[in-house]
């Protein structure tokens, strides 16, 4: 996925210590740790950190948190948020999953935490992350369902199909066909994007870029001003969400 698109995201994604999006993760943490995951004074690596939401919050519990975004934009505000928040547990590395160099860190962590990223796909992917880190493997996906109403009328509107990613399900049938055992938990979830006009066309427009399609900048005036008269952009997205739990092979 392209970095300008995520460095663009960066602007209005939600921080790790925004009310409702603290108590988001300290609930899922919560149900991690009951899962039988402990966090206390461990190493962990966050893959695809963007800015910090878990990252910053595991800190508070963790020895160490590795955090690795391609996104600049993302990383700057995690360091924001770090700084303000006297978080110094924590390093960063700029890169990719993909080509961060894993061999420099084999074995090196105790756990491997991804959530909601593009970075981790193919079985490639998994058995990387299962190469940093001794105890457990930890991932968060979209569990095929991500619905917003407004967004998939400005995606259609560009001839693209509103893509419903599944991540969840895509490492669980990795796991599968590996017979690696795994605990799993399933979830529905929800948030709410607030903003401007002009956010929410470049927000539209970094997404429609992605499919090498230009985006039509009347179109989607016209759909926001038919959807939100005020000129008030208030968009709900529904998710369904799974967390997946196991122990990387030695």
């Amino acid at each position: 996925m392209k970095k300008d698109f995520w460095d663009i995201k960066a602007k209005k994604y939600p921080r790790a210590f925004d009310k409702k999006n603290y108590q988001d993760s300290l609930s899922l943490i919560k149900k991690i740790e009951e899962l039988g995951v402990s966090f206390e004074k461990k190493k962990i690596a966050d893959i695809g950190c963007g800015t910090g939401n878990y990252s910053l919050v595991l800190a508070q519990k963790a020895s160490e948190v590795f955090c690795l975004d391609f996104s600049c934009e993302m990383i700057k505000i995690l360091k924001e948020d770090a700084f303000l928040n006297g978080i110094k547990n924590i390093s960063v590395e700029l890169s990719s999953f993909q080509t961060f160099e894993a061999e420099n860190k084999k074995k090196y962590f105790d756990i491997s935490f991804a959530s909601m990223t593009p970075a981790i796909k193919i079985k490639e992917d998994v058995l990387k992350m299962e190469s940093i880190c001794k105890e457990f493997c930890v991932f968060i996906g979209w569990a095929g369902k991500r619905e917003n109403k407004v967004a998939d009328r400005i995606i259609k509107a560009h001839g693209i199909e509103p893509y419903h990613p599944k991540g969840f399900l895509e490492v669980r049938d990795i796991l599968k066909e590996r017979n690696i055992e795994f605990k799993e938990y399933s979830f529905d979830s929800s948030w709410v994007w607030t903003g401007t006009m002009d956010e929410a066309i470049e927000d539209f427009s970094a997404r429609i870029r992605i499919e090498d399609i230009q985006p039509h900048r009347e179109k989607i005036i016209s759909i926001l001003k038919d959807e939100f008269p005020s000129g008030n952009i208030e968009m709900r997205t529904l998710a369904f969400q799974g967390l997946l739990i196991w122990k990387p092979l030695n």
